[in-house]
């Protein structure tokens, strides 16, 4: 008797979930039907967290985020469905219609052919040739005129940085080889203050001919701050470079120039070359490789000239489910030659990075970052007798809203730990960051 009990309470509950979780459906596909497919997705999306593994449900909250103009939101759903139901055609065959309103033509040609391999309904195959006829028409239009990308944005900042010339904590530290403790002061050790920031940037990209694109970009950035005006610090970065796209891999190669001001002074000058492979996996997961050398020069301060040599690979993986995660895994390592006849300048390091994002709702995610790097220098510093060795750590978490599709505003806290054997080199630095960032598409 307690079995047939607990089987029928059982029964009793997934009937109960099936009818809860029928009205919000049925209830959307009346707003489809009324040509509200905004508040139709934003109707699903409240039941997310409790329908994520069912197929009709993605099917349909796909469907409702691709009319209301949510390709990108589409994708993740129709991928969610297709993840339980690899057969699902019209899933697939309406994933091929974001992924062509995302401009990502090659993608979509793919999802096409393979519903195309399978028996057809009627309905379907007349959907396939049709969006087939879409693609070709995207095609058409791309070769006509080519492809052409032009984006900038503008963005202030204002916060708070309690180690604004990443100098040591310290005020006394002891030498060994004068075997006297020494005093610090100035800008020997850490200064803070408020911050007020402007930056802006351009980047530009043309299809040259099919599967090779130009692009090049420039940034400017500016950092005043108020209680300590002598270190106000400027960047300025460019590069260019071509990109290479064979199927589902990209290769790129490229320069890189950089300029970083302290007050009026040029404090550092870098020109570097890079080449980056990329490989879609699927649409959740991507792969590369990148190499970099970078000529470092150091224009009021030439002998910690050097020569870097960096490597290194990424992973990104997109979890489908509520939030829509995003993981990001970075590992490299580098050689970081001096120039000069001193070794305590040149070092070698390797290092890890876990980014991240979560979408708390549409226009608001939060992000964040965790990073560690050991590094081992050269030769051995004659005032500490020792050869240096660091352990850095970042971190970084924030949150980001989107009032409209130009406009983020963002706030973030970043940690940065130098844990160095040596202890002038030896900090920390905490800072506050509030940014309001306009693009232009």
């Amino acid at each position: 008797m307690r079995r047939m009990t607990l089987a029928i309470a059982t029964i009793g509950f997934v009937v109960a979930t099936s009818l809860t979780a029928a009205a919000p459906l049925d209830d959307a596909k009346t707003l489809l039907k009324q040509g509200k497919a905004a508040e139709s997705m934003e109707l699903l999306e409240k039941q997310l967290p409790q329908l994520a593994q069912d197929v009709e449900f993605n099917y349909l909250l796909g469907i409702a985020s691709l009319d209301a103009g949510k390709p990108g939101n589409a994708v993740f759903a129709f991928e969610r469905a297709l993840a339980v139901d690899p057969n699902h055609l019209q899933a697939r065959a309406e994933l091929a219609r974001a992924l062509i309103a995302l401009t990502e033509y090659e993608a979509a040609r793919r999802e096409l052919t393979q519903v195309q391999q399978a028996p057809l309904p009627p309905e379907v195959a007349a959907r396939v040739t049709q969006l087939l006829a879409q693609l070709d028409a995207a095609l058409a239009e791309q070769a006509g005129k080519g492809t052409r990308v032009f984006t900038g944005y503008i963005e202030g900042e204002i916060g708070y940085d309690t180690n604004i010339n990443t100098a040591t904590n310290f005020t006394s530290v002891f030498i060994p080889a004068l075997n006297l403790p020494g005093t610090l002061s100035g800008f020997s050790t850490a200064q803070a203050s408020s911050l007020i920031g402007l930056n802006g940037g351009v980047f530009g990209q043309v299809q040259v001919k099919e599967n090779v694109d130009v692009y090049a970009n420039l940034d400017a950035r500016f950092r005043y701050h108020p209680s300590q005006e002598d270190f106000s610090t400027g960047a300025l970065m460019g590069g260019a470079g071509v990109r290479v796209t064979r199927g589902i891999d990209q290769f790129s190669i490229g320069l890189t120039q950089f300029t970083y001001y302290i007050d009026q002074y040029r404090n550092d000058d870098q020109l570097g070359v890079y080449g980056q492979w990329q490989r879609e996996l699927s649409r959740q997961d991507m792969v590369g490789l990148f190499g970099q050398y970078v000529h470092v020069n150091h224009p009021i301060a030439p002998f910690l000239n050097t020569n870097l040599y960096l490597g290194g690979g990424i992973w990104t993986h997109a979890f489908m489910g509520a939030g829509e995660p995003l993981l990001r895994l970075i590992a490299y390592v580098g050689d970081d030659r001096e120039r000069n006849d001193d070794p305590t300048v040149g070092r070698q390091f390797v290092g890890v990075k876990a980014a991240g994002e979560y979408r708390l709702r549409e226009g608001l995610k939060l992000f964040g970052s965790v990073a560690g790097q050991n590094a081992r220098y050269g030769g051995e510093n004659v005032f500490f007798a020792t050869k240096r060795k660091d352990w850095r750590y970042d971190l970084n978490a924030g949150i980001a809203y989107k009032p409209a599709r130009e406009w983020t505003v963002s706030a973030q806290l970043l940690y940065t730990r130098n844990d160095s054997n040596i202890e002038i080199n030896d900090f920390d630095r905490k800072q506050v960051l509030v940014t309001v960032r306009r693009d232009f598409f």
